[in-house]
């Protein structure tokens, strides 16, 4: 049965789509260097439980506005108990890399997810990947190990070995996440699967929180901040939600992939000044590659899509 209350689909508006996107990444890698920022002093537990718990006021006032009594219907129950599952891994895992890595160097990480969906889709979408896009993985990959430049005795503590196991999960969740959102954009409105997702990982996170410690350290000299930097975590991420869905309504995943790559520029502009973070040459290596390759998958994915509309 069709949503009565979604409305007619939006015209497609290439710039103010990209211009949205855009949007979403600043805002996306401000809240990561914030939770960097306040990890020190903060559980990451409660860290979580406040970013899903300030998302959910303004989604709630977006999906009664777009579908009133039915915003929180969903019809195909099981993949979104999977998309919940998968995004809770997957943003649990870009938070701790994000702590435990360079922001420079998990927001680069982050850009193999295509690598991922390229590698995934077959199995789970029964889509067919050509040996072209077989070889944009292979060569991603070459670029995933010039990044960690595994010959550096620099990056060889076993905290920068977690934040790059945190570092890859980020992707490979982040992409079962998309492949399942894929599943739903089908049949279901995209509000009220965000909104299961927040409200599961709010519930989720405030019992873990809760039996891990108190919500809220004791003694802290910065503690109003604190609680002002948290609630803006939350805040942020439910516009940064808007923005990244409405941007896929305005333009085609196709036409938004390069913005996606603005992410790393933003990243290293904010990990040199805030974070005093140093960019390598391997890094920059791995960077190319990395960046290369995932262009080269989303252009395979266009001449595929052309030959399957004619």
């Amino acid at each position: 049965m069709p949503d009565n209350h979604a409305g007619p689909p939006p015209e497609q508006n290439v710039s103010l789509g990209m211009m949205f996107l855009f949007s979403e990444i600043i805002i996306g890698m401000g809240i990561s260097a914030l939770v960097k920022q306040i990890s020190g002093d903060v559980s990451f537990f409660v860290i979580m439980f406040y970013r899903y718990l300030a998302s959910l006021p303004l989604l709630f006032l977006l999906g009664w506005h777009q579908r009133q009594k039915n915003l929180l219907q969903v019809k195909k129950v099981k993949t979104l108990v999977a998309r919940i599952i998968m995004g809770t891994f997957g943003l649990s895992a870009w938070f701790n890399a994000v702590i435990y890595l360079p922001l420079s160097v998990a927001t680069v990480l982050a850009q193999t997810m295509a690598i991922f969906i390229t590698v995934m889709a077959p199995f789970i979408l029964g889509e067919r990947v050509g040996a072209h896009r077989i070889g944009a993985v292979l060569f991603g990959f070459v670029g995933v190990v010039l990044l960690i430049n595994p010959f550096s005795e620099a990056d060889s503590s076993p905290l920068w070995g977690i934040g790059f196991a945190f570092g890859i999960a980020t992707p490979f969740f982040g992409a079962l996440m998309f492949i399942f959102l894929r599943k739903l954009g089908q049949t279901e409105a995209p509000i009220s699967t965000t909104l299961w997702y927040n409200i599961t990982g709010a519930i989720l996170f405030f019992v873990i929180a809760i039996t891990d410690g108190p919500l809220m350290p004791q003694n802290l000299t910065e503690k109003n901040l604190i609680w002002f930097v948290m609630i803006l975590i939350g805040v942020a991420s439910s516009a940064q939600q808007f923005l990244m869905a409405k941007s896929h309504q305005l333009a085609s995943a196709t036409v938004l992939a390069p913005v996606h790559y603005t992410a790393v520029p933003i990243s290293i502009f904010i990990g040199v000044i805030f974070f005093n973070e140093v960019i390598t040459l391997p890094f920059l290596a791995g960077t190319s590659v990395i960046i290369g390759s995932t262009w080269y998958i989303f252009q395979r994915e266009k001449i595929r899509k052309a030959k399957n509309n004619n």
